[in-house]
């Protein structure tokens, strides 16, 4: 099953009247229209539509036996949607809906097959979401809806997060802000007399119990060959793309301020014991795998102790996303998938979260995490898409609060064949792999950009033709517009990071300008603060030294691109944080 991008997809605000009235009757002729909700964001077609629901699988690339929810603006519409309403059922839709739980009910032929994968039931939701709501109205009709996410990959909660998977395959984007469960809906199988709990979610079984004054039961695992009931059941998914260790943290702490400098030893010893175990294993990591990158989920008072610590080798390793107290189930949950999705986009080797124990909220949390945590590739939905290339859309500006801008500077002594090769490929670099936000704000974006000078540049001479046809064959990039010019103090306090192509460079920068210090590394020595050592096949340490390559010499400027290419690649994702800057999705 192919994606093809063939919409110009509009992003549509939640103040938009008009714009959610056009996204209604989209779906009213057969179009894909994402939605909020308060617990994730939804993929929706026309339910009573096989052919517009089989665009929702296009789009997602999810494979076919995996059942839609069907979701509806009022209780009205059940009836000819389902062919009985059992009393434990019509006890939860009297409890619970509007609200973040799923009932499945036997279904009635107005429901297609391809919207439950040809078994008998049909999952009713009627969420509480006031965006959703006045959407679901308009539209008319049942919408059958999965997470909108590309199959297998955390669940969305913002419309950004849609946008990245979605822009280009669905007619339109209804933003409604984050949401605010942040996990999918509680899904409660209620065609018998005992409920059976096909996924957990924030309608815990405790409220369930409570409700029907009778102990529910949680579904056991699938049997080969079985069709799943409801979506979340059959493959692993929420899952990003690197590996996830769940670090299960020990019963709540209580409120501790960590960064209160008047803390009795029992406090001291509780905030080690829900910090030290994400320390420990991050600092393992790194000693086994030196260029490892390790992305944090944990609540702020382990990131407190990890930036305490002062390890500031480990730090440059680390990304981190603080989702509130640490033991605060409700936070992490609603922070989960776009802390999931936020650490991925950092491109981090392994995720340590924190895992929790207990009932209630606890169970649907761990459930979404420790389906992330899964066997990389292990039960992963292909439906014949792969899903390795994933474009970040080019977000408009204006939909941040803030912009800042920051840039790194690359010194060589000419500033041609180096400087315009550094300049060149950093550029491809942020490009490719934008955009970005500040690290402490996801709200306000960051414009990266580099740029070079020479210690010995006389301004304005561009790069040989030679030189500039390697790069580009190396590359893909054209780097003929680039004009050298000569480093000095001006050019050094209009960037934020200087890197020296060689060591001797940057010892005589800072011994003109001491007062740089902590912002002008040579290649070698940034690379080495941040644990990054290369040895050669003698077990010495590798330094990187280059000189500018003749303009004749087609080997030594192949040599020399490649070279450049393979540092910065390594270099990189420190470089974007020493700026200040993340990757945002």
């Amino acid at each position: 099953m192919e994606r093809k991008k063939i919409y110009d997809t509009r992003l549509i605000s939640r103040s938009d009247e008009e714009g959610i009235a056009d996204a209604a009757a989209a779906i009213r002729r057969g179009e894909v229209v994402a939605f909020p909700t308060e617990t994730v964001y939804g993929l929706g077609a026309d339910a009573t539509d096989p052919q517009a629901v089989s665009k929702i699988f296009e789009a997602k690339g999810r494979p076919g036996d995996n059942p839609l929810i069907v979701h509806i603006a009022d209780k009205s519409q059940i009836d000819m949607l389902v062919r009985d309403v059992t009393p434990a059922a019509r006890a939860l839709i009297d409890a619970f809906m509007p609200g973040p739980i799923t009932v499945i009910m036997n279904k009635s032929d107005a429901v297609p097959d391809i919207v439950t994968a040809g078994i008998g039931t049909v999952g009713i939701r009627m969420p509480s979401h006031e965006v959703c709501n006045k959407f679901l109205k308009l539209a008319g009709c049942p919408v059958a809806a999965p997470s909108a996410n590309l199959s297998g990959s955390p669940s969305p909660t913002t419309a950004l997060h849609v946008m990245n998977d979605m822009d280009g395959y669905i007619y339109a984007v209804i933003d409604g802000g984050r949401s605010e469960v942040g996990l999918e809906s509680t899904v409660v199988d209620a065609t018998g007399d005992v409920p059976v709990i096909l996924r957990p979610g924030a309608v815990t079984s405790e409220m369930i119990d409570e409700v029907l004054n009778v102990k529910s039961e949680y579904a056991g695992a699938l049997k080969p060959g079985e069709v799943p009931a409801s979506p979340g059941m059959k493959y692993r998914h929420y899952a990003p793309r690197c590996e996830v260790k769940i670090l299960t943290l020990p019963q709540d702490i209580g409120d501790i301020d960590p960064e209160s400098d008047d803390l009795d030893d029992d406090k001291k010893q509780k905030l080690f014991s829900v910090a030290s175990p994400f320390i420990l294993e991050a600092s393992k990591i790194i000693k086994d795998r030196p260029f490892a990158r390790i992305g944090i989920y944990a609540g702020s008072e382990v990131v407190s102790l990890f930036r305490k610590a002062g390890d500031q080798i480990l730090l440059s390793h680390c990304e981190f996303y603080d989702y509130g107290k640490t033991c605060d189930v409700k936070a992490a949950s609603h922070g989960l998938f776009d802390g999931m999705r936020v650490l991925d986009r950092q491109e981090v080797d392994v995720i340590l979260a924190s895992g929790f124990k207990g009932s209630g909220l606890e169970v649907a949390y761990m459930n979404r995490l420790s389906k992330a945590a899964g066997k990389k590739g292990e039960d992963v939905p292909s439906a014949g898409f792969d899903g390795t290339q994933i474009r970040i859309s080019d977000i408009p500006l204006d939909m941040f609060n803030n912009v800042f801008t920051a840039s790194v500077l690359f010194i060589s002594d000419e500033d041609l064949i180096l400087g315009a090769y550094c300049e060149g490929i950093m550029t491809d670099l942020i490009r490719r792999k934008g955009g970005f936000c500040s690290q402490d704000d996801m709200n306000t974006a960051a414009e990266l950009y580099a740029e070079s000078a020479g210690l010995a540049a006389e301004d304005g001479y561009a790069p040989d033709r030679k030189a500039c046809d390697v790069f580009k064959a190396k590359t893909g990039s054209d780097i003929s517009h680039h004009l050298s010019r000569r480093a000095g103090v001006s050019v050094y306090d209009a960037n934020d990071l200087i890197l020296t192509i060689n060591d001797e460079q940057a010892f005589g920068i800072l011994n003109a300008y001491p007062e740089l210090t902590g912002k002008v590394y040579s290649l070698s020595s940034y690379m080495a603060s941040k644990g990054l050592v290369i040895k050669g096949d003698d077990g010495r340490v590798a330094s990187v030294s280059l000189t500018e390559p003749s303009e004749d010499d087609t080997d030594a400027c192949v040599h020399t691109v490649s070279a450049l290419k393979a540092w910065l690649e390594i270099l990189f994702p420190y470089i974007i944080k020493d700026l200040g800057a993340r990757r945002f999705c």
